[in-house]
């Protein structure tokens, strides 16, 4: 140490030990210091110290001013006020009294110190990534024109930094730079560009997917303004902003228009058609839950009605047997529900850039794009739908063993819809609609209009509520055991079980009713023994009454049963058995007498009392009760079940 060096460090320890006791005294020792060696560090740096600890912020700036001018890389100390005066930039909010402090410091400093403060502090980060592209930011922030020039590095690190913690530095690229560069972004290469837009798109996506608070509308606001940024790096015509009031076929519109002048595989129209299919596949998701009434809906196959406008009832099957459904034309959306028209929309909007993204010009970096976001969840429901939608049903099988964990209730009513995609139902189909039953939710809901229609194949988004549920197994059966009213010699029972199963609608099958009703006044015998039991319906009633008073005239017999003696439902007299216990009473038209008619009377003015009751509980609790019967309607055996009673 020179005799220089010595007297500096003499004149600073002095300054140094009254420092706190008498700052006056320091500052004098520093004033002469100064004078005598105005280049040396230490010298200027305890000056600023001074001027630091009596918290002047302007004469600090001053002294902080001459040391970062003049000294740089080799004096730690320096750094650490940087360090310390960066720190409290960056949390402007939530500042201790320290740091503001250094926040009034600054802003003494002249704008070329501040601007040379940043630069300095990048240049001195070394392997610091965060601190140094915290830096990059807080540059811009305060000198927006600087990132036209230094935009682009920072990208780069942004995009190396996402290898080893990609939260952190999605976070950062999408909540604090591209804000600061969209309104002049920098050029930058193709390849980093789509890079950063792919990972913006993983952070916002996992917003949505994971955050349940998380405002979907903002979001993306955020994706579309990230792509149209993006989009202005690589020199790509620009798209359209989101907007939730814009139908998404002007957005489809648009991307064709793009597409009709791209080359061939485009990135362009690649990032573009994927954002609006991702787009228009939440939207999908999302609908197919009404948050407001907790309610999911399934898509499912829906029923053709196969009576006509008039004339003749007449058996009509509309699928081959087989794999797949054979149709010259993609099916139809039924309106069940109110929301019906939104999901097909966003389901056939999915369904479109899906088919476009996967023509041989987009499907490798399509399906690449695909592995990098979080969509899995999505893409499997997606992928399902669309196959049972096309009726691909052996497709829709094998997607079925890849979908994520869901209730058995929703996977029993999606094997049932693919069931009766194949044009009858299997002893499989029948065992999910016991599953069903089994398992129907609380919220009870209404009937739906338009499952079964005169026309081609047609599909139905299915809320999942008891009402509906039930409406949808019942259906199921109706629909195949009515195929059995043309065979030959169908059973009494195959007649009363479909009446039974046809009061869920009364305004609906009328035909089908006139039908039954024609073939029972054609047959000389004709037993009704679940009348009691199950047949509600005043308009089933009354059409039975009146064939049991005809029929009082002819050479026939329509026996009906009653409740026994001492049942809820009847007080009927009844016999028993040698244990004695009660026997349903038969009431038949053959050689009645006073007594039969009065019985018959009875039982029918109790059937009509009990008209009010629910329906759907009576139907679904008929096909568990029943079930064997059903069964052996069917397929001529019993499946092995449980019974259960519906409440």
């Amino acid at each position: 140490m020179t005799s220089v060096e010595e007297n500096e460090m003499f004149m600073v320890k002095e300054a140094q030990s009254v420092r706190k006791s008498d700052p006056s005294a320091a500052k004098a020792w520093i004033l002469t210091a100064k004078t005598l060696y105005p280049n040396a560090f230490n010298v200027q740096y305890e000056a600023y110290l001074l001027e630091r600890d009596s918290k002047n912020s302007e004469e600090a700036a001053k002294c902080f001013s001459v040391i970062a001018s003049n000294f740089t890389n080799q004096h730690a100390e320096l750094w650490q006020e940087v360090n310390a005066l960066t720190n409290a930039l960056r949390n402007e909010t939530e500042n201790t009294p320290e740091q503001e402090f250094y926040v009034k410091m600054y802003k003494h400093l002249t704008p070329e110190v501040q601007h040379n403060i940043f630069v300095h502090t990048i240049s001195n980060c070394g392997d610091n990534l965060q601190q140094c592209i915290h830096s990059y930011i807080l540059m811009f922030n305060k000198f927006p024109k600087t990132a036209a020039t230094h935009a682009p590095r920072l990208l780069e690190m942004l995009a190396e930094g996402m290898k080893a913690d990609p939260d952190v530095y999605q976070r950062m690229l999408v909540e604090e730079v591209l804000p600061l560069i969209q309104n002049k972004p920098p050029e930058l290469n193709p390849l980093l560009a789509c890079r950063l837009y792919t990972n913006s798109l993983e952070y916002c996506l996992r917003q949505i997917m994971d955050d349940e608070k998380c405002d979907t509308t903002e979001a993306w606001k955020n994706i579309f303004k990230v792509l149209m940024l993006c989009g202005q790096m690589m020199g790509w015509e620009a798209f359209l902003p989101f907007s939730k009031q814009v139908n998404q076929n002007v957005y489809w519109d648009k991307l064709v228009k793009i597409l009709r002048s791209s080359p061939a595989g485009s990135s362009q129209v690649l990032f573009y058609a994927t954002t609006l299919f991702i787009y228009s596949l939440h939207g999908y998701i999302r609908k197919l839950r009404i948050e407001d009434a907790d309610v999911n809906h399934v898509l499912v196959e829906g029923f053709i009605d196969w009576t006509p406008e008039g004339g003749e009832v007449q058996s009509m099957d509309w699928t081959p047997d087989g794999g797949e459904v054979q149709s010259m034309e993609p099916p139809k959306f039924s309106a069940t529900t109110a929301i019906s028209q939104e999901l097909s929309e966003a389901f056939l909007h999915a369904a479109r850039c899906w088919q476009l993204l996967n023509t041989e010009q987009f499907q490798r970096d399509f399906s690449q794009l695909m592995l990098a976001l979080p969509l899995a969840p999505w893409i499997s429901r997606f992928l399902f739908d669309l196959a049972i939608y096309f009726g691909h049903r052996d497709e829709a099988n094998k997607l079925m063993a890849d979908m994520t964990a869901q209730s058995t209730l929703v996977q029993s009513l999606q094997i049932l819809s693919l069931n009766l995609m194949q044009g009858s139902m299997t002893l499989q189909g029948f065992q999910c609609i016991l599953k069903i039953l089994a398992e129907l939710p609380a919220t009870s809901g209404q009937l739906l209009e338009n499952i079964s229609l005169k026309s081609h194949r047609h599909m139905i988004f299915l809320p999942l509520t008891k009402i509906a549920l039930i409406q949808y197994c019942t259906r199921a059966i109706t629909s195949r055991l009515s195929r059995m009213l043309f065979e030959p010699n169908c059973s009494d029972r195959l007649l009363a079980d479909l009446l039974a199963l046809l009061q869920l609608s009364p305004d609906k099958d009328v035909l089908l009713k006139q039908h039954i009703f024609n073939l029972i006044t054609q047959r000389k015998s004709f037993n009704l023994h679940i009348l009691s039991n199950y047949i509600i319906a005043t308009d089933i009633i009354e059409e039975l009454a009146f064939i049991w008073n005809s029929q009082q005239q002819d050479d026939a017999n329509f026996e009906l049963t009653g409740s026994p003696t001492g049942s809820s439902s009847s007080g009927a007299p009844g016999a028993t058995n040698a244990a004695g216990a009660a026997q349903p009473r038969r009431i038949g038209t053959r050689g009645a007498d006073k007594g039969a008619r009065d019985e018959f009377k009875s039982l029918i003015r109790q059937q009509i009392a009990r008209c009010n009751e629910n329906v759907p509980n009576l139907v679904a609790n008929f096909i568990t009760q029943e079930q064997l019967t059903l069964a052996q309607h069917i397929f001529g055996i019993a499946p092995p079940v449980e019974t259960i009673v519906i409440k």
